[in-house]
């Protein structure tokens, strides 16, 4: 644990009408990594003053000017992260910032990192059925279309290296970003492991991920990507 606590990280949040937990989450963060990591929290179309709260707790806030969604709030954020070793949360406060140290244990070994909620624990309320079999369905496509072992591909909590993320174009916009960036890791042949992490339900407010119309949108992106890559293997050379 010591070389992790040395390497310089930062932690990127995006957060919309997050302003009840933000402050705790940012200050989660803090506890367990202490001053020098870099927290970055980004406002992607708060009118419940989230920026105020996550600077008032010590974060990087950044202000979007619209609500762009998910993965456009990723993007910024990662292009403003200066560490070697960048870790990615909801602002929800249903990730466990305790869990951090695990995913940095595990990026000695792998580029990207995966928090895995089905090897951790899903505490009462933390997901839905539906979103539960849902997740286990692009799970499987995942480890048929792309290989690995898979469990979580759509937690929120993860690592990247910065070496490893700047292998990873990131187009998408909306909550199909998890999955985005995780089927471009494996079809680039990055090594990616995956830890347990505790998942809690939310205090206060409520998600604006809507089944069908996301859960298109991450298929829709599976598929692509593989056809992507299928593409680019034929191409002459």
């Amino acid at each position: 644990m010591r070389s992790c606590r040395a390497c310089r990280v930062s932690v990127v949040i995006p957060a919309r009408d997050e302003a009840a937990a933000i402050r705790g989450v940012v200050s989660g963060v803090r506890s367990v990594l202490g001053p020098d990591a870099e927290v970055i929290v980004v406002d992607h179309g708060s009118t419940d003053g989230t920026a105020a709260e996550a600077t008032a707790a010590g974060a990087q806030a950044v202000t979007l000017s619209r609500h762009g969604g998910k993965g456009t709030a990723l993007r910024s954020g990662f292009a403003r992260a200066r560490g070697r070793l960048v870790v990615t949360m909801d602002g929800d406060g249903q990730d466990d910032p305790r869990d951090i140290p695990r995913l940095l244990d595990a990026a000695q070994e792998a580029d990207v990192v995966i928090g895995s909620r089905f090897l951790g624990t899903f505490e009462p309320g933390a997901i839905s059925p539906v979103n539960k079999v849902a997740t286990r369905a692009f799970d499987a496509a995942i480890r048929l279309l792309f290989g690995g072992r898979m469990t979580d591909s759509q937690a929120g909590m993860r690592c990247f290296r910065t070496d490893a993320l700047a292998r990873i174009v990131v187009e998408s916009e909306e909550f199909e970003v998890e999955t985005e960036m995780l089927v471009k890791a494996l079809a680039a042949g990055l090594r990616v492991a995956s830890v347990p992490v505790t998942r809690r339900p939310r205090s206060s407010g409520a998600t604006s991920f809507r089944r069908v119309r996301h859960g298109l949108r991450i298929a829709f992106t599976i598929v692509r990507v593989r056809l992507a890559t299928l593409a680019l293997k034929r191409a002459p050379r």
